[in-house]
């Protein structure tokens, strides 16, 4: 019973709001706002008005270098990579216009219409679409490379809290990198408030970057069985 009775005061109050408006009492007007016997509801209409209205911004795509290592000595081959067409931003603006407005002629007709539910154009960006690309390099210089890679405003973050891992300091690689994960969470308040959102984004890889040429190029002893 509720619901029938919501239906009505629905189209009941968007008929107000059209009235309010003045709109002009052309046919494209008439499909899209009207109030006549026969129509689709107001309601699915103004939603049909919405869904047109928005505009979805899609970002340039981010590229992620991911760093694997070989040891010192080992040989490297290379492979041409196929060069692809570059990605850019999309932006994607709606222009299917219902069937039962056929009397709009166009975007800009329809969109007026549109503007007497008082629906306006916005725009949606979502989140940049992210592609890896993996590049191999020997294992050496691994702490110039974390301390190149890893943004200045966290260097003070690390320094404080390091001793109480039981680290000398950012070059103690051997003791930093068998605990990344627990520095990691336990430094995060630090950095979020040292630095931007961008450069506390660049300081996980980089840290893992150095850690995992850290380790190529310190294996492990191997046991031996007797």
């Amino acid at each position: 019973m509720k619901a029938a009775m919501i239906l009505p005061l629905a189209g009941l109050a968007l008929g107000s709001v059209i009235e309010q408006r003045n709109c002009a009492g052309n046919n494209c007007n008439r499909q899209v706002t009207g109030t006549r016997a026969g129509l689709l509801p107001l309601a699915s209409r103004s939603a049909d008005c919405s869904s047109f209205m928005a505009i979805t911004v899609t970002p340039t795509p981010r590229t992620v270098t991911v760093t694997s290592f070989v040891p010192e000595g080992a040989t490297i081959t290379s492979v041409v990579a196929k060069r692809e067409v570059e990605a850019r931003q999309v932006t994607v603006v709606p222009s299917a216009i219902p069937a039962y407005a056929s009397s709009c002629d166009d975007r800009a007709e329809y969109s007026s219409a549109c503007s007497c539910f008082g629906v306006t154009e916005y725009t949606t960006t979502v989140r940049a679409p992210r592609t890896t690309t993996t590049v191999t390099s020997v294992a050496t210089g691994c702490y110039e490379r974390g301390m190149a890679a890893i943004p200045t405003c966290a260097y003070d973050c690390f320094a404080d809290l390091l001793p109480s891992y039981g680290c000398t300091g950012l070059e103690d690689m051997a003791c930093e990198c068998p605990q990344f994960e627990p520095i990691g969470y336990a430094v995060t308040d630090c950095v979020v408030d040292a630095c931007t959102h961008a450069e506390v984004e660049a300081i996980f890889p980089a840290a893992q970057m150095a850690c995992s040429c850290y380790g190529v190029a310190n294996p492990a002893p191997t046991s031996t069985s007797v």
